[in-house]
């Protein structure tokens, strides 16, 4: 089909799929709305690939073993960066504090005064 810039082909798949997501909104409303359920359980529906999804978030930890590339980014990612920012303070801090008690940097221009 000319018209959108697509095949008849990706045009019929779009469709069904469409087609697809509205009946399986449809059954979810169904089963969310169902005035026949228990009032504990009213207005939730159990998705089995959520829980799976949630089950292996919680215990991801659990079953985590380290091993040379979770370790070169843990410190590539973490350690690193820390320590260079630490540096950069320090050294900022430190090359402001020479000037500072050598005189090059006056009263006015100092960051932090009371005046």
């Amino acid at each position: 089909m000319a018209d959108y810039g697509i095949s008849e082909n990706e045009l019929n798949l779009v469709k069904q799929q469409a087609a697809r997501r509205a009946e399986l909104r449809k059954q979810f409303l169904m089963q969310k709305t169902n005035p026949f359920k228990h009032a504990s359980e009213a207005g939730y529906v159990f998705d089995p690939a959520i829980q799976k999804f949630m089950s292996m978030k919680v215990s991801q930890y659990d079953h985590f073993q380290p091993n040379p590339r979770t370790s070169l980014f843990g410190i590539c990612a973490i350690v690193i960066p820390m320590f260079a920012f630490g540096y950069l303070v320090w050294n900022d801090r430190n090359t402001r504090e020479q000037k500072i008690r050598s005189g090059e940097l006056v009263y006015r221009d100092r960051l932090f005064k009371f005046a």
